[in-house]
């Protein structure tokens, strides 16, 4: 997908953490994260001959936060604060 100018769709992911620990937020748009996981999912099938391992007919996908790092603590994207 591409960048989206007038994006009004957005994701949040949220690590809860434990008790000691704050929650922590990434808020990414949606084009990017749908074209994030397209990009990523394509290239796992091409690894292992464009076949899912294990379970072919599973639709989880993971997401480590590194792969959201830019996207930390992003609410400004929403347009909603001053």
């Amino acid at each position: 997908m591409s960048p989206k100018d007038d994006e009004s769709n957005f994701w949040v992911f949220v690590d809860l953490g434990d008790i000691n620990t704050a929650p922590r937020y990434w808020v990414v748009p949606e084009w990017w994260i749908k074209d994030n996981i397209y990009r990523t999912h394509q290239e796992y099938l091409n690894k292992h001959g464009g076949k899912r391992p294990g379970n072919p007919n599973s639709t989880h996908h993971s997401i480590d936060e590194s792969r959201l790092e830019q996207w930390k603590d992003r609410w400004d994207i929403l347009g909603i604060f001053e």
